[in-house]
């Protein structure tokens, strides 16, 4: 099983053949710059950035009073270092190395590793909504050895809600980097977002409190997951 092709703007009209064997290569890079911004909602991506110039600021500061004393370098060395941590612990690393030839997934571990994921966003009193979309949705066989996670979740209301979501964003992309999970994971402003994927393919609910989206999605096959 081959895990779904990813394309890039400046890689479709490109007859390199180097883009062609070393695809794994070049989504680790583009995955490092872009860092997944392209699909974030404006309160997922303010946090990110927010944490990004914090740490910039932060590694700068050390660099300048220790071993790069010009501010000029220390800042762009922070923000490199910055950048890159933020992409290892915030970022989505194991889902880029499925492109990896090498790259195989017990499909039981998989599996536990999920249930344990579903479970700890139940702990999140405070969420009301979240799902798995793609093939994470489709409960009825085990996950393939180079399958992904595509969790979703949905920002409740207020600053409370935006900061709680941010921070359980890098809480469960940190755990997944420790335990090897491939975690395609985003958070939206609204349910209605959901709508840009294929509406063909149903929603596992992992969390409907107010079965808001029981209502929004009522023609499209919703799966409760136990």
């Amino acid at each position: 099983m081959q895990p779904k092709a990813k394309t890039f703007r400046f890689r479709a009209s490109s007859t390199e053949p180097w883009f062609a064997t070393h695809s794994c290569l070049v989504i680790l890079a583009v995955n490092w710059l872009a860092q997944g911004m392209r699909g974030m909602d404006p309160k997922e991506l303010s946090f990110r950035l927010l944490l990004l110039c914090g740490l910039t600021g932060l590694l700068a500061a050390v660099l300048v009073a220790g071993p790069v004393a010009a501010p000029g370098p220390a800042l762009l060395l922070g923000l490199g270092l910055a950048h890159s941590i933020n992409f290892t612990l915030n970022g989505q690393l194991w889902v880029c190395l499925r492109y990896c030839p090498a790259y195989r997934q017990d499909p039981v571990v998989l599996a536990t590793r999920t249930g344990a994921l579903v479970r700890r966003v139940r702990r999140s009193t405070w969420l009301q909504e979240a799902v798995l979309i793609g093939s994470a949705a489709r409960l009825r066989s085990l996950p393939g050895p180079r399958s992904d996670i595509d969790l979703r979740l949905i920002f409740p209301p207020g600053w409370s809600g935006w900061l709680r979501t941010n921070l359980l964003l890098l809480e469960l992309r940190a755990r997944a980097l420790v335990v090897g999970l491939p975690l395609d994971l985003y958070a939206y402003d609204h349910p209605a977002q959901l709508r840009r994927f294929e509406q063909t393919e149903p929603l596992a609910l992992v969390l409907d409190r107010q079965a808001r989206l029981c209502r929004g999605f009522a023609n499209r096959e919703l799966v409760r997951i136990p």
